[in-house]
């Protein structure tokens, strides 16, 4: 190093050291065994840009976390001590050197005779001071910018501005030996490789976590505008209507004004701030699940996600994830209920554009949000939507509603060479803010329109904690290979303009998605126990068989995970039972014996929700557990046979993560770990029940009863469709009307406060697995469906009645008996 560019090197440290030791930089990943691969290993560090600042943070970082030292002097090779540092430019060769550093480095192995003698690791480290992605240049963008545009004097003011804003990202290390082959190649060649391979990974990195270079509103509704399917309706408007183009002109601009996001990085910074308070007096503690995997598949990929919908702070909690992890924000598809002073203006700076609840056939409407779709996922800006439509009111997952999802496909169809991975998210919560407003909806009460004073009424939430929300992102789905599964040359196909796999691949993706988000739940503790204290007839249980019954149910889900997501409470029984108890407000009974812990009133109803929530995790081992309800022994062979006809109605509801063709084998996986439990007994082909009075018939039966409301759905459902086997058909409307006030009869007169009572989605995906499974037939008439049964419908009846107490029983056939019941 010549003796000038020491003193300027010392320089720079000297001015800068006092500044980044005011820097708190964010560390977005660093993998824990990172320290522990590269032990006793010659690393290099290679930053994406020349900057003495980033290498005196690198500095730091690297000791603070227990990574090789940059010590090794510049121009030297690295050794298992002495780490050394690179710059991207200057492997890529923008450099006055005759050889570069890289060139000279595989010259001097060269001459090792194993390449095992010297197992150099590079580590790419990518740096941000900010989270701006780029735009037009002003004073606010100086301040609230990042350095890696403009002089010494930008970057130093926004080194100050930016101190608390500064995301680092630690790469896996890459085998340098594996990666170049200096056998194949020479020394050029291989820097090359090796530049282009890091370049890629930078700027993916870079559009990973900043986003895309942002245009401004005003440009994007011109590209709307000047979209080929915009263009063409307002033709065929003219054509067919008469009406003047410079009128359909001025009322799709204004449609694009009323959808188009105003998405302000700068506004990003004022948000994280907001709602970091509001969550700290809300929520004891935001928990991310799996957002390692999502920034691996963030690097090399454009990202659509596609949520579950419980709460009004699911996009709030996932874009602030987000944001935390590292990622930029998506843009988010949200109902035009939403949009309202001051709440909507503020939302669409936050990234959130706007779709009318039905487009009513209005032609127009439906180019412009297509094409709005279309310029958003062509600018490689990653969005959001979410499949159910609105919030489930139950805690179970909705059927999802398919048009966003088609609009979605046919613009990334547009697209056939950009990368597109669907990424399915969990959200739960320990306490739902709007539990109290969802008991009235579900008794009746009609819905609560959006607006400034129902804003100003929530300020009394604030005297509430809510536990922990959760947000676990599921395995991402690959679109190319989704597509490629439904039809195997869809390339060819699109390039015809034949789309007619289109509507197969949007029902696949769509039940992949709601399988993937119920793979990925989280069991928390309010769930686990709601599932317990519910199966109580009377919703109270003695506190020690309650803990029993914690430990059996958690034993469970550990030896037979649901999937490799699902993510379980943390501590013993004791503790997981206390933390439910504090959110869910469970009452406490003092008693000779021993206590008794109970549920009443609105509380109890609440329970339902979390329990809904997460029973999909043991949905198949209560199946099993409720055949030994009212007999003591069941044939194994006769057992595993009855619940594989009955799984697919709890599949089509529940979107069971299991294939049908492996039914039969998932039930005798389940009986086995029963069996090691000692819950069930097996005598060759024969399992019987505990004793009755033992702890393991109280967890079996227990066990059994999550799935009571949902037998009692099938159960009324099917003894109503089969009443009269063989005469004409009814209108499907009517009939599942009929279900409805059936349901809602016997939930008063039985005492049930379950919501899946009064959700209409509920009995309409269990008719569609009745069509779907040949027991009901249908057909359309005038627009209209209609629907009959045959005698097979009863036969399968009978099955589920087998399964219910002799009071639910009687109950349900006197109602399906009665003279005066609806024909």
């Amino acid at each position: 190093m010549p003796w000038f560019t020491r003193w300027y090197f010392l320089l720079c440290r000297l001015l800068v050291a006092p500044i980044i030791r005011l820097v708190h930089p964010s560390l977005i990943q660093l993998d824990e065994q990172l320290p522990e691969q590269l032990d006793g290993k010659p690393v290099c560090y290679v930053l994406r840009r020349h900057s003495w600042t980033d290498r005196f943070l690198l500095e730091r970082l690297a000791r603070q976390q227990g990574l090789p030292v940059l010590s090794a002097r510049p121009g030297a090779l690295p050794d298992q001590e002495h780490a050394t540092c690179l710059y991207l430019p200057v492997l890529k060769g923008d450099s006055k050197r005759k050889q570069q550093p890289l060139q000279a480095l595989i010259d001097s192995l060269g001459t090792r005779e194993s390449p095992e003698d010297y197992p150099l690791q590079i580590v790419p480290v990518s740096i941000f001071w900010g989270r701006d992605p780029g735009s037009e240049t002003s004073f606010w963008r100086l301040l609230l910018g990042d350095g890696e545009r403009g002089g010494a004097l930008r970057k130093l003011l926004v080194m100050i501005a930016q101190r608390n804003n500064v995301l680092v990202h630690f790469a896996q290390p890459l085998d340098f030996n594996t990666l170049v082959a200096r056998k194949q190649q020479d020394a050029r060649e291989a820097a090359r490789t090796l530049a282009r391979t890091l370049s890629f990974y930078y700027s993916r990195r870079k559009v990973a976590t900043l986003g895309p270079s942002l245009l401004s509103r005003g440009q994007i509704i011109s590209m709307v505008m000047r979209r080929p399917a915009v263009t063409a309706a307002i033709d065929e408007l003219v054509a067919s209507e008469g009406e003047s183009r410079a009128k359909l002109e001025k009322s799709a601009r204004k449609m694009a004004d009323e959808v188009a996001a105003n998405f302000d990085s700068r506004l990003l910074r004022v948000l994280d701030l907001i709602l970091t308070w509001v969550f700290r007096k809300l929520f004891t503690g935001l928990r991310v699940h799996h957002a390692d995997r999502l920034r691996r598949a963030a690097n090399d990929r454009q990202l659509v996600y596609m949520p579950s919908h419980r709460s009004h702070f699911d996009y709030l909690l996932i874009s602030y994830a987000l944001y935390k992890q590292g990622l930029v924000p998506p843009h988010i598809a949200a109902g035009i209920n939403l949009n309202f002073w001051p709440v909507g203006g503020l939302l669409r700076r936050g990234g959130a554009f706007y779709i009318r609840r039905k487009f009513g056939g209005d032609k127009l409407y439906s180019a412009v949000f297509k094409s709005y779709l279309g310029v958003i996922l062509s600018r490689g800006y990653p969005m959001e939507f979410f499949p159910e439509g609105g919030r489930s009111r139950t805690g179970r997952l909705l059927p999802p509603k398919l048009g966003m999802l088609k609009m979605t496909l046919e613009s990334c169809l547009q697209q056939p060479g950009r990368k597109v991975a669907i990424v399915p998210i969990y959200v739960g919560y320990d306490k739902l803010v709007e539990g109290a407003s969802y008991v009235k909806e579900l008794r009746g009460a009609g819905k609560t329109k959006e607006s400034a004073g129902s804003l100003l009424k929530a300020r009394r939430i604030f005297k509430t904690s809510y536990g922990s929300p959760h947000v676990a992102f599921g395995a991402p789905i690959s679109l190319e290979e989704c597509l490629t599964r439904v039809c195997g040359n869809w390339r060819q196909q699109a390039q015809a303009g034949d789309f007619g796999f289109l509507p197969g691949a949007i029902q696949h993706i769509a039940q992949e998605n709601m399988t993937r988000i119920n793979a990925a739940a989280v069991v928390n503790p309010i769930g686990l126990v709601a599932m317990i204290l519910l199966s109580s007839p009377q919703r109270a249980m003695a506190e020690q068989e309650l803990l029993a019954q914690i430990d059996y149910f958690i034993a469970l889900l550990q030896r037979r995970p649901y999937s490799e997501d699902v993510v379980l409470p943390e501590g013993d029984a004791r503790e997981i039972f206390e933390q439910a108890a504090r959110t869910a407000g469970l009452s406490r009974i003092e008693h000779p014996w021993g206590p008794i812990i109970t549920a009443t009133g609105r509380e109890a109803v609440l329970l339902t929700y979390y329990r809904n929530s997460v029973m999909h995790v043991l949905a198949l081992p209560s199946l099993i557990a409720r055949f030994f309800r009212h007999v003591e022994q069941v044939q194994q062979s006769s057992l595993v046979e009855a619940c594989a006809d009955m799984l697919p109605f709890l599949q089509g509801e529940l979107f069971l993560r299991v294939e049908a063709e492996d039914f039969s084998a998932e039930v005798a996986e389940h009986i086995d770990q029963l069996v090691d439990l000692e819950l069930l007994k097996r005598e060759g082909d024969t399992l019987s029940r505990p004793e009755v009075g033992t702890m393991a018939f109280a967890v079996l039966t227990g066990l059994g009863r999550i799935l009571r409301e949902t037998l009692e759905r099938y159960t009324m459902s099917s003894l109503l469709l089969a009443r009269n086997p063989g005469t004409e058909a009814a209108p499907r409307l009517d009939v599942e009307n009929q279900i409805i006030e059936m349901a809602q009869r016997l939930a008063i007169l039985s005492g049930r406060e379950a919501p899946e009572y009064f959700d209409k989605n509920l009995f309409k995906v269990y008719i569609d697995t009745l069509i779907s499974e040949g027991l009901l037939q249908s057909e359309q008439r005038d627009d209209e469906a209609w629907i009959w049964s045959d005698g097979r419908l009863s036969q399968h009846a009978q099955r589920w009645v087998n399964l219910l107490g002799p009071d639910v029983q009687q109950s349900m056939l006197q109602l399906i008996a009665r003279p005066d019941a609806p024909v």
